[in-house]
């Protein structure tokens, strides 16, 4: 007989078609081929494109034991042409689960490796009762694996996971009711229902308060905006096709648009502020004429009336010219800000800006809130200049024009908010913020010292010099490193300190505390994870409360305490020992001062580690001279500073004191990590940017101007007419820029190296990471990046260090029901972790014993039930560390492969 297979083609159609009918094993034997998050370039992924295991019939056994379900062949999927194969943005997604039966071809033929699914074979609701998925195949079994929260619940044929992961967003109708909490293993829709949840209330509309309207915070919000949406659209010139996607053909078009917006709601607010300085500026203005009314003979109280109608009048024409007047000015002050260019400039235009910090909110207004308070004095002074001859003595009366600044500058006032709600601002990505806070006395204090210095009516026409708002000292415009996020504390507490710890794959693990901090509370007291570069999103935390107790942050030592009570050492907070004495705490001696409220000179030092605000102080002898009247409370962290002064005269040395009370506070002593997040950076990277958007990617150069660049002014100027910093947009490698003089050029430091050339053409090697100097300017083509070389801040660094997590608790969110005594926790990975399940008589998850912890945990693992029948619990796993040193590694060197880096975010450890 002749063998068939010397007549192969062993091509494609030539050699018949092989037809197969399957079904696709559980989820965890394939998942992993696609993350199901975005990643940074298709190298991420750990797969090739959509691709299912298949257990065929008449090829593979029924039974996994005999062949694993991870050593089944891979699938492709065959797609309609109405889907397109994924060229020109054409493509779908395939919507296969495991336990479905599939069909196909092989494109081997015989050899039968290569299997194509064709088509899919629909189920019924059988397949909704044979949850039970043993070790024999070919029966209908659920399409939601054993973890999956919706395994047996909360799941229908609209199924939309929020942010990739396992939350499933909600689907309400036009009366409110969960369209979408329906379980459906079914061809036929949403014919099996095992849950339905009840319509969940609307969440009330927010309230309409005073605190809704802060001044300071809405121009805050408004320059962040549009300075992140600028920085975006300017990245357009070095993408073509971002450029051509978005029509943004003229940048400088958009960024008028954006400026125009802008200026117009930060010119309302400032109006609004200028009313209520017109009301007072009226008032004050008519007070002398009242008093002179009464001082004068009846036939001259004509002239009060004409002069007074003359006053009031001129007030008002230079109040209503500054309110004309405020949008130009402040669209100049944008123009520089956000570098708008009226002209074509022919290259990329600077910012002044990349982050709005609350400083320069406070210049700014200073600035406005001055040049206005000082044109309004001017006027009234001017006013009754006017009529000195109509009515001799009246500007005697109101007296001078630092009276009526004082006078105005009270009203500003207003800018100070009653006591609000702590949440000020809430982001869709970053969630609630207490919106920073402002320094208000320093604002009217720079605006009056404005307002004082002004001479002439009418300079405020000529321009508001903004240049000490972009030159404020101390007040750094510039971008920040991006890194791991950082923890915002909303209401009530103070001091907390802690470092996130962010796993490999961008997930929120859990946090090393610090410092517990003290004043905090249950229901008043919120954390919310917060990135500055916006690359994270999705974290939320809860915070633990517990008793804490204050510790020396470092070694006090021998000797005399400085004299200064201020000076201390650095105290953190942790919790408190089950034996700590909340009664009485010691005996002392310090000096006093009568008239003072501090304690100088503390012996034994060693009571300042158990001194904290709410400890009682008295005096117990010393000096006759001195007293205190009852008792004192310490006010400030640290140091002895009390709530009231030492009565008598004189001092005393070495008075006797004593300190009692209860002196635990409430502290944050760990954190629930509710929803973990995703693409939270473990480390810095090299990207900078702030105000929760990236403003340079690792990849890019960065040109940074002397301030020489003014939009207001045309372009380029000489040094001495400019003003701030100038930030070039970022520059993408393979890009030929100019380099404007006086200029500062870096590179990313993993790149390689390139040269640039001055206006000469004499060549400058720029160095990778190097800042290189551009005195008369020049050219140069930003370089590529080394992939051999990795920009991180992982262990050994300054600023990192070394922490080995290990599971300490399993969290039942939910408990489930219809689970068997016999059911078990699956952790996976595991890393040598084991726990035990506890259910009631229900079959309901009550609670979990860890039995292990393991080590070495390095991303969060998949902690579910494994159960033939129950179904619906949640489990989050809590994490806690140990902290590593040198000599610890040294002595198991095994552990450096367990170990995660935590970047120090809140100083030395």
């Amino acid at each position: 007989m002749i063998d068939e297979t010397l007549f192969k083609k062993h091509f494609v159609g030539r050699d018949g078609f092989q037809w197969w009918v399957g079904q696709i094993p559980p989820e965890e034997s394939w998942r992993e081929n696609k993350s199901g998050t975005v990643d940074e370039n298709n190298q991420a992924q750990k797969g090739f494109g959509e691709r299912y295991r298949v257990r065929i019939m008449g090829y593979h056994t029924a039974n996994a034991d005999d062949i694993p379900d991870d050593e089944l062949p891979w699938a492709y999927v065959m797609y309609p042409v109405t889907a397109g194969g994924g060229g020109r943005g054409s493509s779908q997604s395939a919507n296969l689960t495991q336990g479905t039966f599939v069909f196909g071809w092989f494109m081997d033929g015989d050899d039968a490796q290569l299997p194509i699914i064709m088509g899919v074979l629909g189920h019924n609701d059988y397949a909704a009762v044979m949850k039970n998925v043993t070790p024999t195949r070919f029966l209908p079994f659920d399409g939601y694996p054993a973890e999956d929260p919706s395994f047996g619940s909360e799941r229908s044929s609209l199924q939309v996971r929020k942010n990739g992961g396992d939350k499933i967003l909600q689907q309400e109708n036009a009366q409110g009711e969960v369209t979408n909490e329906q379980y459906t293993s079914s061809a036929t829709g949403n014919t099996t229902i095992k849950t339905v949840s009840k319509p969940k209330p609307k969440p009330p509309a927010p309230l309409t308060t005073p605190c809704d309207q802060s001044p300071l915070s809405n121009i805050s919000v408004e320059l962040k905006n549009a300075l992140n949406e600028i920085e975006n659209i300017n990245q357009m010139i070095y993408d073509a096709r971002g450029a051509i996607t978005a029509g943004l053909a003229d940048a400088q078009r958009y960024i008028e648009n954006i400026m125009k917006s802008v200026s117009s709601k930060i010119a309302g607010v400032m109006k609004t502020i200028v009313a209520e300085i017109q009301k007072k500026a009226m008032l004050i203005a008519n007070l002398p004429f009242k008093a002179a009314g009464n001082l004068i003979p009846p036939d001259l109280r004509e002239n009060i009336r004409l002069a007074a109608t003359v006053v009031l009048d001129k007030i008002a024409c230079v109040i209503n010219a500054v309110s004309g007047l405020l949008p130009d000015q402040i669209s100049g002050f944008l123009g520089d800000l956000f570098g708008f260019m009226s002209g074509d400039f022919g290259g990329p235009v600077p910012t002044k800006a990349v982050n709005i910090p609350g400083c320069f909110v406070e210049d700014f207004v200073s600035v406005v809130l001055g040049n206005i308070v000082g044109e309004i004095t001017n006027a009234i002074d001017s006013a009754f200049d006017s009529i000195s001859g109509i009515v001799e003595g009246v500007g005697g009366i109101v007296g001078g024009i630092s009276d009526f600044i004082n006078e105005i500058i009270a009203v500003l006032n207003c800018l100070k908010q009653p006591k609000c709600a702590k949440v000020k601002e809430w982001s869709p990505t970053s969630g609630a913020s207490n919106g920073g806070s402002f320094n208000i006395d320093s604002i009217l204090s720079n605006a009056e010292s404005i307002a004082g210095s002004f001479t002439e009516l009418g300079s405020i026409g000529d321009g508001i010099d903004f240049s000490d708002v972009f030159d404020g000292a101390g007040c750094d415009l510039g971008p920040r490193d991006c890194g791991p996020p950082s923890v915002q504390y909303i209401g009530d507490g103070q001091g907390a300190k802690m470092n996130l710890i962010i796993s490999a794959t961008g997930e929120i693990m859990g946090a090393d505390i610090i410092s517990s901090g003290f004043g905090f509370s249950a229901g008043n007291s919120f954390l919310n994870v917060f990135d500055d570069c916006g690359i994270g999103q999705g974290g939320i935390i809860e915070p633990v409360f517990g008793d804490v107790v204050p510790f020396s942050g470092f070694d006090i030592g021998g000797g005399d305490l400085p004299d200064d009570i201020i000076v201390r050492p650095e105290y953190v907070y942790g919790p408190a020992p089950d034996d700590y004495n909340t009664g009485f705490i010691g005996n002392f001696i310090g000096d006093i001062t009568a008239g003072s409220n501090t304690i100088k000179n503390i012996k034994p030092e060693s009571i300042l580690q158990r001194l904290m605000p709410g400890a009682t102080i008295s005096l117990t002898g010393g000096g006759l001279s001195v007293k205190l009247i009852g008792t004192a409370k310490i006010t400030a962290f640290g140091s002895i500073i009390l709530d009231r002064t030492f009565a008598g005269t004189g001092e005393a040395l070495g008075a006797s004191l004593s300190a009692s009370g209860t002196v635990t506070q409430t502290g944050i002593v760990d954190i629930i990590v509710k929803e973990p997040g995703y693409g939270y950076l473990p480390s810095p990277n090299g990207a900078s940017g702030g105000d929760g958007s990236t403003w340079k990617d690792p990849d890019e150069t960065i040109i940074i101007g002397d301030g020489s660049f003014v939009p207001s002014k045309g372009g380029l100027v000489d040094i001495g007419d400019g003003f701030g910093t100038d930030y070039y947009p970022p520059i993408p490698p393979g890009n030929t820029v100019p380099i404007p003089p006086g200029a500062t050029v870096t590179t990313p430091p993993n790149s390689n190296m390139t040269e640039g050339s001055d206006n000469d053409g004499n060549l400058i090697e720029i160095l990778p990471g190097v800042s290189t100097y551009f005195p008369s300017g020049g050219s140069m083509t930003s370089p590529s990046i080394r992939k051999d070389i990795e920009v991180t801040d992982k262990y050994p660094s300054t600023t990192s260090y070394p922490v080995i997590i290990y599971l300490c608790e399993l969290i039942v969110n939910k408990s489930g029901m219809d689970y068997q005594p016999t059911d078990e926790v699956v952790i996976e990975p595991n890393m040598g972790a084991t726990a035990v399940p506890k259910f009631d008589k229900f079959g309901r998850l009550l609670s979990i014993k860890v039995t292990a912890g393991g080590e070495g945990f390095q991303e969060i693992p998949k902690c579910y039930i494994k159960s033939n029948s129950g179904f619906g619990s949640k489990i989050t796993p809590k994490f806690c560390i140990d902290r590593l040193g040198e000599d610890d590694l040294d002595r198991e060197p095994s552990l450096q492969d367990k170990i995660v880096s935590v970047i120090d975010c809140v100083g030395t450890i």
